[in-house]
């Protein structure tokens, strides 16, 4: 891979700059503060994006960067890879995606993925190097390089995690280690108190004892709600038959009303037939009344002819005057009789014709009772049967009313059952229905107190599970760092067998050239320590050596990082990486950038050394001033 231009719109304090490479060796000089290395971190940026998070430093790199005197914030860099296909990558830092033309200048950003933070995964994807990855092996920059001699040992471990892990930044030993004590820190183990995994442990053991005691209170629970069920039943069932008692006892009582009513209409009626006894027995009185005087009438005549009779034939008889004087005597008494008679007969008739009307007035009113008795008889008889029909309409309705609610014997019983029974029973069943809301009052508090104590199961139950998911959580985590050291050890067991050798053999090969063979022989020992042979073939940890002679180690050891690291060539970027070099060391350095690879070279410096030496050389170069 090359990197063939940028153009830098605003970026920290460069703006408005173009700035053309070389596919060999570019050197870019300035002083210091010219910015250099805000230049490197544009390059960086533009393939990785620029974070607005502090990662450990006091403000972070977006803010950083940010234009000094313009509100532009963008820039553009071309490259191309090894298979030729080229690209230009247009980034304004303030949105998270760049724009990606290819070679015809099409847009293609949409063909790579997004990472979590939405930031596009083109480079990664075209040349398989995470950033973390260019960095630690593309890349030294300034601040890793420029160690003091008293700072050795830290760019020895970088080299000795360098050469058995394949990054600077991570020792295996002091991953392991920091693995272990992190495991045990989040974790715990069996033998170990007051971790996570044990306190967990130690809480389900409480909890599940708890759990224990009140689950009890399930059995109570199912028992208590079979009694509530079925005094739930007898209660509707009481309040239903009460209903029914009810509404039995208001039809009784407008039955009982209505026949009331009938009642005072035979009593009136009974009142009307003692009157119509009495005007027949009135009437009786006078027909016999008459009749006594009728024959009272004739009997009077009777005894007027009879004497008339008798005496005028015991006259003719007699002849006699004397006898017919003394016969006179009786004769004047039977005229007086008949005169009498005739009187009485004359009272008698008036007093019959008096009886007579009387009857008659007296049978016009019996008929016309008899009448009003008949109606009242026939109304009295419509009036019952009106009643015995609405009995029985609303003895169906009730039962329609009720019989999917009770069974029917029980309002067959009831419609059967007398007013003053039904009285009886709607106190029994009021009764009943009093106790039952007792009961299921009861039943209540106790189901409020069960209900209480499962609360407490339930909020323990989940107390538990979200216990056991730690549990499990701890145990998928103590098994994801038994994985991750496991497959850190076959990754260092692989890189010790497979890359290490690789390694160590560009680095002999690269030492060789740049020493002119004083240090041709380097291994890593079973410390993963780096030893070197000396001139007199002793080996000594390479910590013993020069700053200079480590940093050159260091920049080899890069160079051939790169070619594990990547199926593309990349670019080498130094930021002042010859700072404790002799002008001896750095022209084999150069000479060997210059000759022996086919990477492009891109050097930061802040002297005349690299350009001076290269141009002695007569080695061809691209210089940019910044």
């Amino acid at each position: 891979m090359k990197i063939k231009n940028l153009k830098i719109n605003g970026f920290g304090k460069l703006e408005n700059k173009e700035i053309e490479f070389s596919d060999k060796i570019n050197v870019i000089t300035g002083e210091n503060e010219s910015g250099k290395s805000t230049l490197l971190k544009f390059i960086i940026s533009m393939f990785y994006g620029i974070s607005k998070n502090k990662n450990g430093k006091a403000i972070p790199d977006f803010e950083k960067y940010k234009p000094w005197a313009k509100e532009e914030y963008s820039g553009k860099i071309s490259y191309i890879l090894d298979n030729n296909e080229e690209y230009e990558i247009f980034r304004e830092f303030k949105k998270k995606t760049p724009i990606i033309y290819d070679k015809e200048k099409n847009d293609i950003t949409k063909q790579y993925a997004l990472d979590k933070s939405k930031e596009s995964l083109f480079f990664f994807e075209q040349t398989e190097i995470t950033e973390e990855h260019f960095l630690a092996s593309c890349v030294a920059e300034q601040e890793g390089v420029k160690l003091s001699n008293t700072m050795k040992n830290t760019i020895i471990q970088k080299l000795s995690n360098l050469v058995s892990t394949g990054s600077e930044n991570i020792s295996y030993k002091k991953a392991i280690d920091k693995l272990n004590k992190e495991q045990l820190e989040k974790i715990g183990s069996n033998r170990s108190t007051g971790r996570p995994l044990n306190l967990v442990e130690e809480e389900i053991e409480e909890k599940e004892a708890k759990r224990k005691e009140l689950s009890q209170y399930e059995n109570q629970k199912y028992q208590v709600a079979t009694q509530k069920e079925n005094l739930q039943v007898d209660l509707e069932e009481n309040k239903t038959i009460l209903e029914i008692l009810r509404k039995q006892k208001s039809n009784l009582e407008k039955s009982d009303l209505e026949k009331e009513k009938i009642k005072i209409f035979k009593d009136s009626l009974e009142k009307e037939e003692l009157i119509e006894k009495e005007i027949e027995e009135k009437i009786e009185k006078l027909e016999s009344t008459r009749q006594e005087n009728l024959k009272t009438k004739k009997l009077g005549y009777c005894m007027c002819v009879l004497s008339i009779i008798v005496i005028s034939t015991i006259s003719i008889i007699t002849r006699k005057y004397i006898l017919s004087m003394l016969n006179l005597i009786p004769i004047i008494d039977l005229i007086i009789k008949l005169i009498i008679q005739n009187k009485k007969k004359k009272r008698i008739k008036r007093n019959s014709k008096k009886i007579y009307q009387e009857k008659s007035i007296l049978e016009e009113e019996l008929e016309k009772k008899k009448k009003e008795c008949e109606i009242k008889r026939r109304e009295i008889e419509e009036k019952e049967n009106k009643i015995k029909n609405q009995e029985k309409i609303l003895e169906e309705e009730l039962k329609n009313n009720f019989i999917n609610r009770v069974e029917e014997e029980i309002i067959d019983d009831i419609l059967s059952t007398k007013y003053e029974n039904i009285v009886e029973f709607i106190s029994e069943k009021e009764r009943e229905l009093t106790e039952n809301k007792i009961a299921e009052k009861t039943i209540e508090v106790d189901n409020q107190n069960i209900l209480k104590q499962l609360d407490s199961l339930v909020e323990i139950d989940e107390q538990l599970e979200n216990l056991y998911e730690q549990k499990d959580e701890l145990v998928e985590l103590n098994n994801m760092y038994e994985m991750v050291k496991e497959e850190i050890e076959k990754a260092y067991q692989e890189m010790k067998e497979n890359i290490t050798p690789d390694f160590l053999e560009e680095l002999k090969n690269i030492l060789m050239r740049v020493t002119k063979g004083k240090y041709s022989n380097i291994y890593l020992d079973s410390d993963n320590n780096l030893q070197i042979e000396v001139e007199d073939g002793r080996y000594m940890p390479v910590e013993r050596l020069s700053t200079g002679t480590i940093d050159l180690i260091y920049l080899a050891l890069r160079i051939s990082a790169t070619k594990e690291i990547s199926e593309e060539n990349m670019p080498i970027i130094m930021d002042e990486s010859f700072s404790y070099y002799d002008n001896k060391r750095m022209k084999e350095i150069l000479k060997y950038l210059a000759n022996e690879t086919e990477k492009q070279i891109i050097i930061f410096t802040c002297s005349n050394r690299e350009c001076e030496i290269l141009e002695n050389e007569q080695i061809e170069y691209n210089k940019i001033i910044l």
